[in-house]
This record gives structure tokens, C-alpha cells and sequence, in this order.
């Protein structure tokens, strides 16, 4: 099996994952990644920014997921490609507390930049939907031999 065909069935196994739900255990186990951001490259990969703890391969901090293929912000929850994360504080409560303490009533959209190297912020979570829908169905299409 060869490196592209590996990443495909972790994609296809990390979306059937999403698809059933984490269980208590899976969120209980996930590392919490904490002043989240979705980020979505120029292929339109998305992807998770923000600060992980409890990751088992990773030293806290600042991490970028692997990617996305599914996230309730309702349950707290998100699936990449390699694990479940519990999510903490949005990075929007980062930007507000930073405003705060300048002395702004708000912090507008955008307010705070961070730099992800081959990535941009995408903070307007019906568009990350949106995004995700469409790459299932393209996953769907290219695994049918047709795309």
C-alpha cells in the first residue's frame, strides 16, 4: 500500500468514526485542544489550530491537527484524521479577552492574526460545514474510480 492509499483509508475510517459519534470514552481519552481555529489550506483541506494538552504524541502547545473531517461544536467534540479532540474556548474568546484588555467593548473579526504557514483562518463555522460536506462528497467520488 503505498502513502496516498494509506491516508485515503485513514480518511475513510476517521469519517465513519465521525459518522458513528465519539463515544464518553473517546472524548474522556482525546487531548482537549483549547482556542480552536479551523483553518483550511489552498486545496481545501481544513484543519484545527489552537492548544493541545493531553495529546499523546505531542508536547502542549500550539498544534496543528491533521485533517479535519468532522466537527460538533454543540457536543464539543472534533475528528481528524488520526484522533478525536474535546474542544475547549473557540480562539474568538482569545481575541475578545485580548480586546477586553485594551479596553474594546469588541474584538472584531480578525482582530488577532496568527500565521499557520500554507493556511488560512476560517472562522465562520457554516462555511467550514459547507467545506466539509463538499470534500465528503468528493472522497465518496474519487473512491468510486471515478474522480
Amino acid at each position: 500500500m503505498n502513502n496516498r492509499d494509506f491516508w485515503a483509508q485513514k480518511l475513510r475510517s476517521a469519517v465513519t468514526a465521525a459518522d458513528s459519534g465519539p463515544s464518553e470514552n473517546d472524548l474522556a481519552e482525546a487531548p482537549m485542544l483549547t482556542y480552536w481555529r479551523p483553518h483550511v489550506s489552498r486545496h481545501g483541506a481544513p484543519i484545527l489550530w489552537g492548544i493541545a494538552s493531553g495529546h499523546p504524541r505531542l508536547k502542549g502547545g500550539w498544534i496543528t491537527t491533521s485533517q479535519l473531517v468532522a466537527i460538533d461544536v454543540e457536543q464539543g467534540w472534533a475528528r481528524t484524521a488520526s484522533r478525536w479532540y474535546a474542544l475547549g474556548r473557540p480562539f474568538a474568546d482569545y481575541e475578545r479577552t485580548i480586546a477586553k484588555g485594551l479596553g474594546m467593548e469588541e474584538a472584531p473579526p480578525g482582530f488577532v492574526q496568527m500565521d499557520v504557514p500554507g493556511y488560512r483562518p476560517l472562522d465562520d463555522l457554516s462555511l467550514l460545514d459547507e467545506l466539509l460536506a463538499a470534500w465528503r462528497k468528493r472522497m465518496v467520488f474519487n473512491d468510486k474510480g471515478e474522480g
